[in-house]
């Protein structure tokens, strides 16, 4: 289950990486987004639809983090915690919720 995000986050985060640093990203294969479910099963998977289409609430850093590869801002939103939550999942993920600015190809 992804969140997905307006596609000028990372348009302007891949624009800022490649002035600054010279470094040209490629954009994320599913868009800007906020992965919420990755590869985890679901345990009340009747709320699974239960936020479709609804504009859910994040706030994220400005600063960009980097394992070299991956590009990403960190993402915080009590609301994600609460939909994994009713989904009967930990509230929070195996790898903190982000948006992925871009790939380093």
């Amino acid at each position: 289950m992804i969140l997905e995000c307006d596609r000028d986050l990372s348009l302007y985060y891949c624009w800022f990486v490649q002035k600054h640093l010279g470094l040209r990203l490629q954009h994320p294969k599913f868009g800007s987004h906020i992965s919420v479910v990755r590869g985890e099963v679901v345990k009340n998977i009747c709320r699974w639809n239960a936020y479709q289409s609804q504009t859910i609430d994040f706030y994220y850093s400005n600063e960009i983090k980097t394992n070299i590869r991956y590009w990403w801002l960190t993402v915080c939103s009590p609301c994600l915690m609460s939909v994994r939550q009713e989904l009967g999942l930990d509230v929070r993920p195996e790898y903190d919720f982000h948006v992925t600015i871009g790939v380093w190809i």
